[in-house]
């Protein structure tokens, strides 16, 4: 589980997903909101998945360029300011949770299939040690709303674990979110 952990330390992983199974179009001109207290991290985020989203050919626009960062979002604030600009969506971010994870990483070379001799010899002659490695996983959610009817049309929640810098957790959160909407079908791309 170590070496999965270690192999993965930059990827988010889905950990539920749902879709309205009445909505059956396709969205474009995406807003785009990272809800967060950290006006540059917002806009970092929203700036990250508009260029990807463009890169897939699809209409977005980050919510910072409608909507002021000091305000704190509500549905009332969010509509009067889509109201006009001819979005087929909005999209939302949050950070759900955080936790923290002890994971042990076995000692270089331990092999229990040497049996107990095999092993009580081995293990005098064994340096390393094994080890606890201290592991934080955020909880994320995005969820996608049709602006002509309000309605939640796409949900998912998925796991990132701690990187050494954010926007690693960022670049594989929106690239998770991206695939999942594309393969359910619900963005329109441009030729």
């Amino acid at each position: 589980m170590a070496i999965l952990i270690t192999a993965c330390a930059t990827a988010s992983k889905p950990i539920g997903e749902w879709r309205s199974e009445t909505f059956s179009g396709q969205v474009n001109n995406i807003l785009i909101i990272g809800v967060t207290a950290r006006s540059t991290r917002r806009r970092v985020f929203e700036d990250m998945f508009v260029d990807q989203l463009k890169a897939a050919n699809v209409d977005a626009v980050p919510s910072y360029t409608l909507l002021e960062s000091s305000l704190q979002l509500t549905r009332d604030i969010v509509v009067r300011a889509i109201k006009g600009q001819n979005l087929g969506a909005v999209l939302v971010t949050r950070l759900v949770g955080i936790k923290d994870e002890e994971v042990y990483k076995l000692p270089a070379s331990y092999d229990d299939d040497r049996g107990f001799i095999g092993y009580y010899d081995h293990a005098w002659q064994e340096t390393s040690t094994g080890y606890y490695s201290q592991y934080r996983i955020f909880t994320l959610e995005t969820t996608l709303y049709d602006t002509a009817t309000e309605q939640l049309i796409w949900s998912m929640q998925s796991e990132a674990i701690d990187a050494s810098q954010p926007r690693e957790i960022i670049e594989a959160q929106i690239a998770l979110a991206i695939d999942s909407i594309s393969n359910q079908g619900l963005i329109v791309t441009k030729p």
